[in-house]
């Protein structure tokens, strides 16, 4: 199945994955004879027909009941009222004082109209034919319940011409109109949609293995599989070939691998292992290899490793994705791994050295609004429009940390609707001139944010071992600046910073990783001076530019750091930075960062962890380093306490083997609260790409836009946050699985389970029907079965016995 089994178990009690009926026999009257089991009139005897999957006595003319001639119009002009089916004409029954024309439209207490079919104990009137919601007009959902007479003849792909299907195509189905959201106190039957909900309680962050991809898995180019840049998340391909991307289909996570050679790819006088990555696309709900591109044309030496960008940037529906080659010139590569566009100018100065491709990353934005987005590299920006990549212009000031490291931001800072490019402490108009250049701080990475009452801006700046809040008109420090923590030996220049809030107090905060600690920042109550809200050690002992991200776990408010250092991934506390979660991996931690989406499309989050094959003797994992023995779990009281001993990926300590790919964790209980299936850049925030639902992109928006006219951050509600993945609406959305049972009394009897989806979240595959026999108070079972499909809200599979 390409969704994983529901997992329910625990806290999950109100919607359980096992459900389990009892079939009384005093309820269902089989003493006479037994009918037969049908699916068409072909299965009955002469003088009957099938009617509702049983055979039935033909009427007196001797014709089938749906052929008695009577229809919703012949009851709505004169069919009499009545007591008992005896006093209807012809094959009308009587259904709730009324003369019904047939049967087979009889729904519980109504009398569905000829055009209508009884669905979910209502009548409903099914609309197109559909594989996915999206097929569907405003309002309506897809039902894959009521079938497709049509065989899905009219018209709809069924090829995507992908290279791998990992699952089948969704059954097709009809279009109906959406249940209404249920108002009140619960009603017995009620078709509406409730607003159910799990809340996951605050404690350990109970993290297991989903799935890796790592030596053992790898299917091509097996070996490039070292991950040293933050990769992308967001749907693809077409995994169930029904010639569709859409909510079927798990996102896919994007990046770039290659081989670190045991060191950092720049290191060891390898002069081009940070530039001869292969591009692949995995399946984020197995880790299966989707695609993988060797090189983007048959001259270049391969894809740099630097973090990659996607987002439509044709408007055709599906994403692209935006990569550097390892010459240096920018490369637009489509879902299926086809180089559609390079750039007609390499990045200024990538020859320059053999480290370019080592850290930094890619932005995407449509810069002047004009429909065509631009890209960034550092202060480089090329544009598009379909066909070609242009570089536009280089500017004068700041990269953002250099060639080799360059990360800046698209953000509109002064209102005027236009973009500016922020990289490092230079701002950038959308012609490259210069509007300010803050030259009293060291060049560095940054981040906006509004961290006053004011609805201006500001800009966050690691430097050199400091951290600086800058005006966004014109440079200048709004307060005093704090410096890496107290005590830590060479902070180094930081790392690129994050923006939440870490306490739930409800203003953000500026989380950094320096060389030896993670240090979260707030402003002073005076709001004077930057302050220290917490600090806690890492083991980052080499580059102190390393990235993180940031996800509020539990929806309480406070959102948890997700940091990768050399050794460890950690999951720190946002109040206190208690260690949450740690795990062994291994990295030479260039600009990196691991991240939280949603990637099996369960309504669950997960995170992504990236490693490569940095020696962990060389880098001091697996042995008494710097004062710690890294090998020996953290003791109680210590301030990294929770942090378990490093072991190697083959299970060893000293000596043991690095961690090279990745690996996708979840919660144990699947309680994480609901997130985007989208993370598009190095430079990610929910206002700069369009998802599902929640964001704010607006009406008209499709997943994957690029939006035209980018709304900033900082002024909606939910957000004024930097690297932190979270939904507008419905983090905390739950199924609702509900179920009707009908015995069919045939010889012999056959059950039908219909299994509903009345909860605002995905229903995941999987969930298990039990059915039993009451024999004079004592339960037989029967046998179980279980959905074989996601089911969506409102959506019914019915299990048949």
């Amino acid at each position: 199945m390409l969704y994983r089994r529901a997992q329910f178990a625990l806290y999950l009690a109100s919607f359980l994955s096992f459900l389990s009926f009892v079939f009384l026999a005093a309820g269902c009257d089989c003493s006479g004879t037994p009918s037969t089991a049908c699916s068409s009139g072909a299965d009955c005897a002469d003088g009957e027909a099938c009617l509702d999957d049983v055979c039935v006595p033909r009427t007196d003319s001797g014709l089938p009941p749906e052929d008695a001639g009577m229809d919703s119009t012949s009851m709505d002009s004169g069919m009499p009222p009545c007591t008992a089916d005896e006093e209807c004409p012809g094959e009308a029954v009587c259904v709730d004082g009324a003369c019904c024309p047939s049967a087979d439209q009889v729904c519980g207490t109504s009398c569905c109209a000829s055009a209508e079919t009884c669905f979910a104990n209502a009548c409903v009137v099914p609309g197109d034919v559909c594989r996915s919601s999206e097929d569907c007009a405003d309002g309506e959902y897809c039902e894959p319940s009521l079938g497709d007479p049509l065989g899905m003849d009219g018209g709809m792909p069924m090829d995507a011409g992908t290279a791998i299907c990992l699952g089948d195509a969704p059954a097709a189905g009809r279009c109906v109109a959406l249940p209404e959201r249920c108002v009140g106190d619960p009603v017995p039957g009620e078709t509406c949609i409730r607003d159910c909900e799990f809340r996951p309680p605050v404690g350990a962050l109970d993290a297991v293995p989903q799935w890796a991809w790592d030596a053992t898995t790898v299917r091509e180019f097996t070996n490039r599989i070292d991950v040293w840049a933050t990769p992308t998340v967001g749907r693809l391909t077409d995994t169930n070939c029904d010639g569709v991307v859409d909510e079927f289909d798990p996102p896919n996570i994007i990046f770039v691998s290659g081989n670190s050679q045991g060191t950092c790819c720049s290191c060891g006088g390898f002069t081009t292992s940070c530039k001869t990555g292969v591009l692949r696309v995995l399946d984020g709900l197995t880790g299966a290899e989707m695609w993988s591109s060797r090189r983007p044309e048959v001259s270049s030496i391969g894809f740099a490793g630097l973090s990659v960008a996607i987002g439509d940037l044709d408007h055709d529906g599906d994403m692209e994705i935006v990569t550097v080659s390892g010459e240096g010139y920018i490369v637009i590569v489509d879902h299926e791994g086809t180089t559609v566009a390079t750039s007609d100018a390499r990045i200024p100065g990538w020859g320059s050295s053999n480290a370019t491709g080592w850290g930094g990353g890619l932005a995407i934005a449509d810069m002047d609004h004009d429909g065509n987005p631009e890209i960034a590299y550092g202060r480089v920006v090329f544009t598009t429009d379909g066909a070609s990549v242009t570089r536009l212009w280089e500017g004068t000031g700041s990269y953002g940390r250099g060639v080799t490291q360059a990360l800046s931001v698209f953000v509109d800072l002064d209102a005027d609707a236009d973009l500016e490019l922020l990289a490092g402490r230079t701002v950038y108009d959308t012609d490259g001139t210069v509007i300010w250049e803050a030259t009293a701080v060291p060049t560095g990475f940054s981040a906006p944010a509004n961290f006053d009452a004011d609805p201006e801006p500001e800009i966050v700046h690691i430097a050199n071992g400091r951290v600086y809040l800058l005006s966004s008109a014109d440079g200048t420090e709004e307060v005093t600046s704090l410096a890496a923590p107290t005590g830590a030996t060479d902070a180094g220049n930081g790392g690129p910073p994050t923006i939440a809030d870490f306490d739930g107090d409800g203003q953000p905060e500026i989380g950094v990783a320096w060389r030896n600690n993670y240090q979260v920042v707030q402003i002073n109550a005076a709001g004077t001076a930057l302050e220290q809200l917490w600090a806690t050690p890492n083991h980052d002992f080499s580059s102190s530019v390393t990235g993180s991200t940031v996800f509020d776990f539990e929806g309480d408010g406070a959102a948890e750091v997700i940091y990768n250092d050399e050794c460890f991934l950690w999951v720190y506390d946002g109040r206190t930075g208690a260690v949450r979660f740690a795990t062994p991996t291994s990295s030479f931690t260039a600009t990196e960062a691991s991240l939280v989406a949603d990637l099996d499309s369960d309504g669950s989050a997960e995170i992504v962890m990236i490693a490569n094959s940095a020696s962990p003797t060389n880098w001091g994992c697996d042995r008494l380093f710097n004062g710690t023995d890294w090998t020996v779990p953290a003791a109680p009281g210590d301030p990294d306490f929770g942090r378990p001993g490093w072991v190697g990926s083959d299970g060893a300590t000293a000596g043991g083997a690095a961690y090279r790919g990745l690996t996708v964790f979840r919660a144990a209980d699947n309680s994480w609260v609901g997130t985007r299936s989208l993370w598009n850049q190095h430079a990610y925030s929910v206002s700069n790409i369009c998802g599902d639902r929640g964001d704010p992109c607006g009406p008209g928006s499709t997943y994957g836009d690029i939006p035209v006219n980018q709304v900033p951050n900082w002024s909606v509600g939910f957000l004024n946050n930097f690297r932190q993945n979270i939904q507008g609406e419905g983090i905390f959305d739950a199924p609702d699985a509900t179920v009707t049972l009908e015995v069919l009394c045939t010889m012999p009897a056959r059950l039908k389970a219909s299994v509903r989806n009345l909860g605002a979240a995905v229903l995941t595959d999987g969930v298990e029907v039990g059915f039993y026999m009451d024999e004079g108070g004592t339960e037989r079972e029967l046998g179980r079965m279980s959905t074989t499909t996601p089911l969506f809200p409102g959506q019914v599979q019915v299990l048949e016995m």
